[in-house]
């Protein structure tokens, strides 16, 4: 067959849902930055399993708040409208890959072990920056979300994604990708994922250049964050890791961040007790 974006579409249509109307109407404010709190708290209100999930979240040791949220509109005050719209976010897109992936050996509890770690690390790197606590929680969410094309990647390559898994033992995984899928992997996937359900740009970014940030250019620092925390979690073990460690780190990367490579100790030294409260995303 022919392995093409046009393929990854056809393939996606016949094998992974769209998002809930609710889901897609959440991502669509979400994505404008001038979105009334309580437009976008009304919209999730329509779903009553997307508001249970979003306040099961917000409760959640995660969060570690004083008081019980029992109220969407008690949480958009308490933890800002960004926050929100990444718990509803996340919410929408892990119920729609959940326990999708079809080849039954496939570490999945290793892979979102690494995916929260990366998320986890990824945050830690933008406190440490000093990154406005209003757009913290993005890091978070594009560090666990930037693997989702290997999610898909199991569920309409299954065959060929068998064939990667076997070949990493020698080769990256995106080379064994590539090789595999004339010239698709995992990042490029996600793209095209990120296109169908219309994610912002800067998380379709993360999808596709977590990886390669300097492909196309300067990336952005949510990019830089998640392709740094990525690199840390797999030379540390942390999690399921396709490729061999130890790897390098573009030193571009660290100079676009300001930051120094001794971060990876301070993030290595509370990661296990970090990614524990993450669990919580994936208990929802």
């Amino acid at each position: 067959m022919a392995y093409t974006v046009e393929a990854v579409e056809q393939k996606l249509e016949e094998n992974m849902p769209s998002l809930s109307p609710t889901a897609s109407k959440v991502i669509q404010l979400a994505n404008n930055i001038n979105t009334p709190p309580p437009e976008l708290t009304k919209v999730i209100k329509l779903d009553p399993v997307l508001s249970a999930k979003v306040l099961k979240l917000v409760n959640s040791s995660y969060f570690a708040l004083s008081n019980e949220i029992v109220s969407l509109e008690k949480a958009v005050i308490m933890l800002g409208l960004n926050t929100i719209k990444n718990l509803a976010l996340s919410a929408a897109v892990l119920a729609q890959v959940e326990k999708k992936e079809q080849i039954s050996d496939f570490d999945s509890e290793g892979f979102w072990k690494h995916s929260l770690a990366v998320g986890v690390a990824a945050k830690l790197i933008a406190i440490k920056r000093g990154i406005d606590k209003k757009i913290v929680e993005d890091y978070f969410i594009g560090g666990l979300l930037h693997d989702l094309g290997l999610l898909v990647e199991l569920n309409i390559f299954p065959e060929e994604a068998e064939r990667i898994l076997i070949s990493v033992s020698d080769v990256s995984l995106v080379d064994a990708e590539e090789i595999i899928l004339d010239g698709l992997n995992h990042c490029s996937i996600g793209k095209v994922l990120a296109k169908r359900w219309n994610l912002a740009e800067e998380l379709s970014n993360v999808l596709l250049l977590h990886h390669t940030p300097f492909a196309v250019g300067e990336p952005t620092e949510l990019v830089a964050s998640v392709y740094v925390a990525n690199i840390i979690c797999k030379n540390n073990q942390v999690g399921l890791v396709l490729d061999q460690p130890p790897i390098e780190i573009d030193e571009r990367a660290f100079a676009l961040l300001g930051i120094e490579k001794s971060i990876e100790e301070e993030i290595i030294a509370v990661m296990e007790s970090e990614i524990a409260k993450a669990m919580e995303f994936l208990k929802v």
